[in-house]
C-alpha cells in the first residue's frame, strides 16, 4: 500500500541525493521507499507491506508527515538555498562574469541570513524553518503527493522574493564596490603623475572636526591652492573629509602621518587615504603641537 509520494527533478543530482538521504534517515519503521520515474520527475514512494488497521495507519501517517516536513524544510534551507540563488543570478544577472556571480552568491546568502552566523541569523533561519515545516505539513494534510519544484514555486513565493531582494542588494553592493575601486584608481593616478610637493605631511583633526596639515617641521601648511580648495566649501556641498583628500592629493607628499587616528569617526576616510597613498601612510595615536610660524 502506497502512503505518500515525494517528487523531485531527477536531473538535479545533488538535490535528489540529499532528499533520498534524508528520506531514508527519517523513514518510519515498517515502511519502504520505492523509486519511480514519471517524465523528468523522480518519485520517492513510501510503501507499507503490512495491512495496518485504521488507527495504526493514522499514527504512521502523522509520523511520516512530521518526518517529511523535517526533511523538506532542511532540504530547502540548507541544500537548495545556493541553487535557488544561482537560478536568480542566472536569470536576472547573467551578464556578470563568473567571479562576480560567485561574490553575489556569497553576499546574497549572507544578506538573507543577517550577514553572519549570529543570534539574529539563527533567529531568521528558525523563522523560515518553522514556516516551511508548517507549509509542508499543511500540504500533506490534503494531498498524498508533493512535488518539490511545484511546492517551492507556489508555496514559497515569499521566500523566493526575499532571496531576490538579497541578490539585488548584493548586486548593488558589488556595483558600489566597483565604482569605489575605479575612484581609488583615478585618485592614485592623480597622485602618481605629479611631483611630491612635501616629503612629509602631518594631519591633525581639530575639535571642530576640521583638519590642519603640517609639514615635516610641524609648521602649518598654508598656500594658495589649499586656500582655494577651502573656499569651495562655502560655494559647494563639499565636506571637510573631501577637502582633506583633495588637499593631500594636491600636495602629493611622500609620507603622511595621521595623528590620533583612533579619534577619527569616519573609518572610510582613513581607508581611502590608505588606499590612495599605499605604503605612505602612518597611523599614530600620538598628538603633535603645530609650531608657530
Amino acid at each position: 500500500m502506497q502512503l505518500l509520494s515525494i517528487g523531485i527533478d531527477e536531473r538535479d543530482q545533488n538535490a535528489r541525493a540529499a532528499l533520498y538521504r534524508k528520506a531514508r534517515l527519517r523513514k518510519p519503521d515498517g515502511l519502504d521507499i520505492i523509486e519511480k520515474t514519471a517524465g523528468n520527475i523522480l518519485f520517492l514512494n513510501y510503501i507499507s507491506k503490512e495491512p495496518y488497521d485504521k488507527e495504526t495507519l493514522t499514527h504512521i501517517n502523522e509520523k511520516l508527515h512530521v518526518n517529511i516536513a523535517d526533511s523538506i524544510s532542511e532540504l530547502i534551507l540548507e541544500d537548495l538555498q545556493s541553487q535557488l540563488v544561482e537560478n536568480i543570478i542566472r536569470d536576472e544577472y547573467f551578464y556578470f562574469d563568473k567571479a562576480d556571480k560567485n561574490k553575489i552568491l556569497r553576499d546574497a546568502i549572507a544578506i538573507m541570513w543577517g550577514g553572519s552566523p549570529t543570534v539574529r541569523s539563527e533567529a531568521i533561519r528558525s523563522k523560515w524553518r518553522s514556516r516551511v515545516w508548517r507549509r509542508v505539513k499543511d500540504h500533506l494534510e490534503t494531498s498524498d503527493e508533493l512535488v518539490l519544484d511545484g511546492f517551492i514555486r507556489f508555496r514559497m513565493k515569499d521566500f523566493i522574493l526575499e532571496l531576490e531582494e538579497a541578490v539585488d542588494r548584493a548586486v548593488d553592493d558589488l556595483l558600489v564596490e566597483k565604482e569605489y575601486t575605479e575612484f581609488i584608481k583615478l585618485l592614485r593616478y592623480f597622485v602618481d603623475i605629479q611631483e611630491p610637493k612635501y616629503d612629509e605631511v602631518h594631519v591633525l583633526m581639530k575639535e571642530d572636526k576640521r583638519y590642519t596639515l603640517l609639514d615635516s617641521k610641524l609648521r602649518i601648511i598654508n598656500n594658495d591652492i589649499l586656500e582655494d580648495l577651502a573656499k569651495e566649501i562655502s560655494d559647494k556641498e563639499i565636506s571637510h573629509d573631501d577637502l582633506l583628500i583633495s588637499s593631500l592629493i594636491t600636495l602629493a607628499p611622500k609620507r603622511i602621518t595621521i595623528h590620533q587616528f583612533d579619534k577619527f569617526q569616519n573609518s572610510e576616510l582613513l581607508n581611502t587615504i590608505n588606499n590612495v597613498f599605499t605604503g605612505r601612510v602612518i597611523m599614530s595615536k600620538e598628538s603633535v603641537i603645530p609650531k608657530r610660524q
